[in-house]
This record gives C-alpha cells, structure tokens and sequence, in this order.
C-alpha cells in the first residue's frame, strides 16, 4: 500500500511538472525569412502573411478567454541586407492575413534592371519607444513570397519555402532554433 501511494504521489509530480513545462514552451517571438528573390521593371514583390491560429467561436463563459492577438512585422532586404520596406501589423487576429508590397522602383540600391530580395517575417518584435507595450499572443504563421507582374496582376512567381532563424525566444528563454540544436535533425 506504502508503494501505491508513493507512486501515484510520484506520478502526479510527474504530470504536475509536465504541465508546468508546456505551459512555459510557449514562443514569444520568432523571425522567418524566404530565400533570394529577383524581380525586374513591372514587377512587384508581395509578402503575404497567414495567421494559422485557430479561430474561436464558443463564447460559453466557461472557457477560457482568448489569448491576446499576435503582432507582426513585415520586413524586405535586398542582396545588401539592406531593409528597403517594413510594415507593422499590431493585432494580427487568428484566421487573418495580411501583406506587404514592394515595387522595384523603390530597391534603389540595385542599379541594373533585376533587383534580388528576400522576405522576413517577424511574430512579436521587440517593442520600440513609440510602440506601445501590450499584451500579445502568439500566432503561427504561413508566409509566402510572391512576384506580380504589374501590368496585369497576374503571379509570374510563387515560394512558400521559408526558414526560422536565430534563436527562437521561448517562454523568457532563448531556444536554439538551429538544426544542431534540435533532437529531430538529422544526425551525420
């Protein structure tokens, strides 16, 4: 009887921890970025933004409020790593999307026809000064990179092919996001 009782005391220890550990693998902030893209005269860059969370509609008083709206940033570089564009949504609500266009005229520091850029989305930026300091949730996203030629509005070129970079920043706590640092990679 000694060793049921210390046992389940140990089990729900067990699942007490647990839950106290998801509960804090929550991500704050992650940045995600595409590969290289060109475009030329007559084209635009659209970096597309899907929120993935889950949209609630039970509105019983017994559930739980919904965790507080993400944020986002919406950022281009070109091959320079130069930002040439950004945006911030600020309440980027569950089942939403959002985008940022960037023409090729406005890549000024690329002389020759053909500019080369890529898309970086940021979830949960670091607040700045003038950015106020609420609450946020936060959401997984799906980013796409498309290329539009102008005149007609017709997609010449779609990726959807994005990776996470730098640390990702989890429950306070910096997390190596780098395939060397999971125990899902690959090992040589």
């Amino acid at each position: 009887m000694r060793h049921q009782c210390f046992f389940g005391t140990a089990l729900a220890s067990i699942f007490a921890c647990g839950q106290l550990a998801l509960a804090q693998a929550v991500p704050t902030n992650q940045t995600t970025t595409t590969g290289m893209v060109g475009f030329t005269t007559n084209q635009t860059a659209r970096l597309n933004v899907l929120n993935l969370n889950p949209v609630t509609t039970i509105t019983a008083s017994l559930t739980p409020p919904n965790p507080p709206n993400c944020t986002v940033e919406l950022r281009f570089f070109d091959a320079q790593n130069n930002m040439v564009s950004q945006s911030v949504v600020p309440s980027f609500a569950p089942g939403t999307a959002t985008f940022l266009d960037l023409e090729r005229a406005t890549v000024t520091s690329q002389t020759s026809p053909r500019a080369e850029i890529r898309g970086v989305v940021v979830v949960n930026p670091a607040p700045t000064p003038v950015g106020s300091p609420s609450p946020t949730g936060f959401c997984s996203v799906m980013v796409t990179l498309e290329i539009i030629d102008a005149p007609t509005g017709s997609t010449v070129a779609l990726t959807s092919d994005t990776r996470v970079v730098g640390p990702l920043v989890v429950g306070g706590f910096v997390s190596d996001s780098s395939p060397q640092g999971r125990s899902d990679a690959a090992r040589p």
